[in-house]
């Protein structure tokens, strides 16, 4: 197997990121997410509530923002 097939392998979809997001997200998130990807706030809220698309944009944007977080009800049960 070479190693781009590996690296493939480990790739996460659109979808698989909102999703990791959406586990992890703090207040102050959708400012900083439309700051960073410029697009506006309103259209970061539509995307976290699913009336709009994730695109490959903001779904990176989302999950370098999260990644290193714990999830929000692990936080609540600690």
């Amino acid at each position: 197997m070479s190693n781009q097939t590996k690296v493939r392998a480990n790739y996460m979809n659109r979808t698989a990121k909102l999703a990791f997001y959406k586990a992890r997200q703090r207040q102050g998130d959708t400012t900083r997410l439309a700051e960073e990807t410029g697009f506006t706030t309103r259209f970061v809220n539509y995307v976290k509530r699913g009336e709009r698309r994730v695109n490959d944009t903001l779904a990176n944007a989302m999950y370098n923002l999260a990644r290193r977080r714990t999830k929000t009800s692990e936080l609540a049960t600690a």
